[in-house]
């Protein structure tokens, strides 16, 4: 018995080492393969405390013999613990090889989504710059047709066209400009702002713009007198922008022609 248990402790300590090369192993395995190598440290402890035991007791047969079958018992756990090792071992590096696949067809698909988006991003620029010129196109068509309007309002008052209509730059673009004689012979400055969307914001910066000192000069200057008759032309005109409209006695005007007459601006 004594013979066996040697050869035994012999099998025992040879279990150990390959188990503790099998710890290296997995150290990078789940979780659950950290509590099988938890419960194996558990397990050696209670075979040191067993040899220990052993050792003291060695004249005892029957708790050799008892020692003996534990021993076997646990020969047998350290078995099956490590054949469980290797196939989590296998499963783990079948595993690993799938996520690298995975990682290498997500870096092929992401190289597509970037050449995708590069593309997208050329094309939007390519839209971007389109509606620029769209846009602007647009601005002179909705200024024409402000124009005729314009035109239009003032005939039916009886008022002759004597300049313009023109643009004028000041320290932001006029849209219109243009000197009528109305029918007693008096000469009237329109100046008109042209929206394609007229907004409250827009009838206030015009409404102050159109009042300032600064700019009354520079009309002067270049030989617009007054008086003056500030209108806003809008293709659609917000609620609040004909409120705003009314409230700072700015002229109105639409496709369906003046809604609002403006207050006149003698001076300044």
């Amino acid at each position: 018995l004594v013979e066996q248990q040697q050869r035994n402790e012999q099998q025992i300590a040879q279990l150990i080492e390959g188990q503790r090369r099998q710890e290296e192993l997995i150290t990078k395995n789940t979780e659950q393969i950290a509590r099988l190598v938890e419960q194996q440290q558990r397990n050696e402890q209670q075979i040191a405390q067993l040899i220990e035991g052993q050792r003291r007791h060695e004249e005892l047969i029957a708790q050799l013999i008892e020692g003996q079958r534990r021993h076997e018992e646990l020969i047998a756990q350290l078995i099956e613990g490590q054949r469980r090792h290797e196939e989590l071992i296998a499963k783990n590096t079948e595993l690993i090889a799938q996520l690298v696949e995975g990682q290498r067809q997500h870096s092929q698909r992401i190289e597509r989504l970037e050449q995708a988006f590069e593309e997208l991003r050329q094309e939007f620029k390519e839209l971007r710059s389109e509606m620029g010129r769209i846009t602007q196109a647009l601005g002179l068509t909705v200024e024409e047709h402000a124009e005729d309007i314009l035109l239009t309002v003032m005939n039916r008052k009886g008022w002759k066209l004597v300049r313009g209509p023109n643009s004028f730059a000041t320290d932001g673009e006029l849209d219109l400009i243009a000197v009528f004689e109305d029918p007693e012979g008096r000469q009237r400055t329109v100046l008109m702002e042209v929206k394609l969307r007229l907004s409250r914001r827009e009838v206030e910066a015009w409404a102050d713009r159109v009042r300032s000192e600064g700019f009354i000069t520079k009309l002067q200057e270049h030989g617009f007198t007054a008086p003056y008759h500030p209108y806003l032309f809008g293709f659609r005109v917000d609620v609040a922008a004909d409120e705003g409209a009314r409230q700072r006695r700015m002229g109105l005007i639409t496709s369906r022609g003046e809604i609002l007459e403006p207050e006149i601006i003698e001076q300044v």
